[in-house]
């Protein structure tokens, strides 16, 4: 198992409380494409992205989606199932190929009550989530299209994302988001290359994200 360290919940932690942990973890692999658990369903845990990218999303009546968060390597996901209600709030799938590692909620309380030097790394860990879906909520309900757009462009810059990912995100129609890129690309801002999109002018992309 790799180095644990790399897992937010498990920053700056002593060797014994890794190893407690390690003893712990569940390991999945899930192909890209693949869905990890539903909502409503029973939860598992909590998990950690050792490798790959998940989407967490909300799915409605006709089968649209909103995505919530992509989880990177570090990151970890369905954490309130944990410390609340043990049932999936929302639906994940795998991105890419990913490792995950999977943590039972007996787990997760047995290792605070063991270690309290973790519950630090978890209130922080919960309160950056906490930030993330409030400026998500104020961007969806406040700022037009081609200004969601842009702000997701600023947050993921680097990262690889498909159109329909940055609909999803943005919580409109791929073919809007494709309309906005090559208006972007139009304005010297990004350039389409393939499907990689590259940030030329970040300075009038946050403007455009104000």
């Amino acid at each position: 198992m790799e180095n644990i360290q790399m897992l937010d919940y498990f920053k700056s932690l002593n060797g014994d409380i890794l190893n407690d942990v390690k003893a712990m973890f569940k390991e999945e692999v899930h192909k890209a494409g693949e869905n990890i658990f539903l909502e409503g369903d029973k939860s598992k845990g909590i998990y950690f992205v050792a490798e790959g990218t998940v989407k967490v999303y909300k799915s409605s009546k006709d089968g649209r989606e909103q995505i919530l968060k992509l989880i990177y390597p570090g990151d970890s996901f369905n954490d309130v199932t944990v410390f609340a209600k043990d049932v999936n709030p929302a639906s994940a799938d795998s991105v890419t190929d990913v490792k995950l590692y999977l943590l039972s909620r007996e787990s997760m309380v047995a290792l605070i009550y063991k270690h309290p030097e973790v519950s630090l790394n978890i209130i922080r860990s919960m309160a950056e989530k906490l930030r993330y879906l409030t400026n998500a909520i104020e961007d969806l309900s406040l700022k037009h299209t081609q200004e969601r757009i842009a702000k997701i462009l600023l947050l993921f810059e680097g990262r690889k994302l498909s159109q329909k990912i940055i609909a999803d995100i943005a919580g409109t129609a791929r073919e809007v988001v494709s309309r906005a890129l090559k208006d972007f690309a139009s304005q010297n801002i990004i350039k389409l290359d393939k499907r990689d999109i590259i940030i030329l002018d970040k300075k009038k992309l946050e403007d455009l994200g104000e």
